[in-house]
Protein backbone atom coordinates (compact mmCIF):
# COMPACT_ATOMS: atom_id res chain seq x y z
CA UNK A 1 0.00 0.00 0.00
CA UNK A 2 1.29 3.44 -0.91
CA UNK A 3 2.34 5.75 1.90
CA UNK A 4 0.32 8.98 1.67
CA UNK A 5 1.63 10.47 4.90
CA UNK A 6 3.07 13.98 4.47
CA UNK A 7 2.02 13.80 0.82
CA UNK A 8 2.50 16.65 -1.67
CA UNK A 9 1.07 16.46 -5.18
CA UNK A 10 3.44 17.62 -7.90
CA UNK A 11 1.05 17.88 -10.83
CA UNK A 12 1.23 21.42 -12.16
CA UNK A 13 3.97 22.52 -9.75
CA UNK A 14 5.46 25.69 -11.25
CA UNK A 15 9.05 26.82 -10.92
CA UNK A 16 9.96 28.74 -7.79
CA UNK A 17 9.49 28.27 -4.06
CA UNK A 18 6.41 26.66 -2.57
CA UNK A 19 5.69 26.29 1.14
CA UNK A 20 3.54 23.65 2.81
CA UNK A 21 2.52 23.06 6.41
CA UNK A 22 1.53 19.43 6.87
CA UNK A 23 0.35 17.78 10.08
CA UNK A 24 -0.11 14.09 10.81
CA UNK A 25 -0.83 12.09 13.95
CA UNK A 26 2.39 10.80 15.51
CA UNK A 27 1.07 7.23 15.57
CA UNK A 28 0.87 7.15 11.75
CA UNK A 29 4.67 7.38 11.47
CA UNK A 30 5.14 3.78 12.64
CA UNK A 31 8.36 4.45 14.54
CA UNK A 32 10.41 1.51 15.90
CA UNK A 33 8.95 0.04 19.08
CA UNK A 34 12.11 0.49 21.18
CA UNK A 35 10.93 3.34 23.36
CA UNK A 36 10.11 5.91 20.68
CA UNK A 37 6.68 7.38 21.24
CA UNK A 38 5.49 10.56 19.56
CA UNK A 39 3.05 12.55 21.67
CA UNK A 40 0.28 14.22 19.70
CA UNK A 41 0.80 15.48 16.17
CA UNK A 42 3.92 15.86 14.06
CA UNK A 43 4.19 19.01 11.97
CA UNK A 44 6.25 19.34 8.80
CA UNK A 45 7.14 22.79 7.49
CA UNK A 46 8.18 21.98 3.95
CA UNK A 47 9.74 24.20 1.32
CA UNK A 48 9.89 22.93 -2.26
CA UNK A 49 12.14 24.85 -4.62
CA UNK A 50 11.71 23.85 -8.25
CA UNK A 51 14.31 24.91 -10.80
CA UNK A 52 13.81 23.23 -14.18
CA UNK A 53 13.82 19.50 -13.54
CA UNK A 54 15.38 19.73 -10.06
CA UNK A 55 13.17 19.83 -6.99
CA UNK A 56 14.92 20.71 -3.71
CA UNK A 57 12.87 19.76 -0.66
CA UNK A 58 13.80 21.23 2.74
CA UNK A 59 11.80 20.23 5.75
CA UNK A 60 11.67 21.07 9.43
CA UNK A 61 9.87 18.57 11.61
CA UNK A 62 8.29 19.58 14.92
CA UNK A 63 7.43 16.75 17.31
CA UNK A 64 7.26 15.97 20.99
CA UNK A 65 8.66 12.61 22.06
CA UNK A 66 8.07 10.61 25.20
CA UNK A 67 11.49 9.30 26.27
CA UNK A 68 12.89 7.45 29.29
CA UNK A 69 15.77 9.03 31.21
CA UNK A 70 18.88 6.84 31.07
CA UNK A 71 19.87 7.81 34.65
CA UNK A 72 16.66 7.76 36.71
CA UNK A 73 14.40 5.74 34.36
CA UNK A 74 11.57 8.28 34.65
CA UNK A 75 9.60 9.12 31.51
CA UNK A 76 9.82 12.70 30.25
CA UNK A 77 8.79 14.73 27.21
CA UNK A 78 11.30 16.19 24.80
CA UNK A 79 10.44 18.68 22.05
CA UNK A 80 12.52 18.36 18.91
CA UNK A 81 12.70 20.03 15.52
CA UNK A 82 15.11 18.23 13.18
CA UNK A 83 15.65 19.27 9.55
CA UNK A 84 16.20 17.35 6.33
CA UNK A 85 16.94 18.00 2.67
CA UNK A 86 16.12 15.84 -0.34
CA UNK A 87 16.93 16.55 -4.01
CA UNK A 88 14.56 15.05 -6.60
CA UNK A 89 15.02 15.03 -10.36
CA UNK A 90 11.74 15.37 -12.23
CA UNK A 91 11.55 13.83 -15.70
CA UNK A 92 8.81 13.01 -18.19
CA UNK A 93 6.31 11.27 -15.91
CA UNK A 94 9.14 10.03 -13.66
CA UNK A 95 10.74 11.17 -10.42
CA UNK A 96 14.05 9.98 -8.99
CA UNK A 97 16.35 10.90 -6.16
CA UNK A 98 19.35 12.93 -7.23
CA UNK A 99 21.65 11.41 -4.58
CA UNK A 100 21.48 7.69 -3.82
CA UNK A 101 22.45 8.38 -0.20
CA UNK A 102 19.35 10.52 0.38
CA UNK A 103 16.59 9.04 2.45
CA UNK A 104 14.24 7.60 -0.12
CA UNK A 105 10.95 9.39 -0.56
CA UNK A 106 7.98 7.49 -1.90
CA UNK A 107 6.60 8.56 -5.27
CA UNK A 108 2.83 8.08 -5.39
CA UNK A 109 0.17 9.27 -7.85
CA UNK A 110 2.19 12.16 -9.34
CA UNK A 111 3.30 13.27 -5.90
CA UNK A 112 5.76 12.59 -3.12
CA UNK A 113 5.34 11.24 0.40
CA UNK A 114 7.91 12.71 2.79
CA UNK A 115 7.11 10.20 5.57
CA UNK A 116 10.50 8.42 5.33
CA UNK A 117 12.67 11.56 5.75
CA UNK A 118 10.42 12.71 8.61
CA UNK A 119 10.74 9.29 10.30
CA UNK A 120 14.52 9.22 9.82
CA UNK A 121 15.07 12.76 11.09
CA UNK A 122 13.09 12.01 14.26
CA UNK A 123 14.97 8.77 14.92
CA UNK A 124 18.36 10.41 14.35
CA UNK A 125 17.50 13.27 16.71
CA UNK A 126 16.78 11.05 19.71
CA UNK A 127 19.88 11.06 21.95
CA UNK A 128 21.63 7.76 22.64
CA UNK A 129 21.33 8.39 26.38
CA UNK A 130 18.37 10.70 26.94
CA UNK A 131 18.40 12.74 30.15
CA UNK A 132 15.34 14.28 31.80
CA UNK A 133 17.64 17.07 33.06
CA UNK A 134 21.37 17.77 32.84
CA UNK A 135 21.52 17.70 36.65
CA UNK A 136 19.71 14.34 36.97
CA UNK A 137 21.22 12.42 39.90
CA UNK A 138 19.95 9.03 38.76
CA UNK A 139 19.36 6.00 40.95
CA UNK A 140 21.32 4.85 44.00
CA UNK A 141 23.58 1.99 42.91
CA UNK A 142 22.83 0.05 46.07
CA UNK A 143 19.15 0.50 46.92
CA UNK A 144 17.69 1.91 43.68
CA UNK A 145 16.21 5.07 45.22
CA UNK A 146 15.60 7.86 42.72
CA UNK A 147 18.02 10.47 44.04
CA UNK A 148 16.09 13.29 42.36
CA UNK A 149 13.14 12.67 44.69
CA UNK A 150 14.75 11.49 47.93
CA UNK A 151 18.07 10.75 49.53
CA UNK A 152 18.89 7.26 50.72
CA UNK A 153 20.64 5.89 53.82
CA UNK A 154 23.28 3.92 51.94
CA UNK A 155 26.89 4.48 53.00
CA UNK A 156 28.88 6.65 50.63
CA UNK A 157 32.14 4.83 51.36
CA UNK A 158 33.43 2.25 48.90
CA UNK A 159 32.21 -1.26 49.67
CA UNK A 160 34.96 -3.02 47.73
CA UNK A 161 37.16 -4.88 50.28
CA UNK A 162 40.26 -4.26 48.13
CA UNK A 163 40.17 -0.62 49.30
CA UNK A 164 40.04 -1.42 53.03
CA UNK A 165 43.84 -1.14 53.51
CA UNK A 166 43.82 2.33 51.96
CA UNK A 167 41.05 3.34 54.35
CA UNK A 168 43.18 2.26 57.31
CA UNK A 169 46.15 4.27 55.97
CA UNK A 170 44.06 7.39 55.51
CA UNK A 171 42.69 7.13 59.06
CA UNK A 172 46.26 6.88 60.52
CA UNK A 173 47.45 10.17 59.00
Amino acid sequence: MADRIFFVGLTGLREGRHRYELTEAGATLELPEDGLTVEGNVRLDLELDRTGTILMARGEVTAEMELTCSRCLDPFRNAMSPRFEVVIRMGNNTLQLEDEEDTPVEFVDNGVSFAAPVRESIILTVPMKPLCDDGCQGLCQRCGTNLNRASCECPTEPVDPRWSDLKILSEET
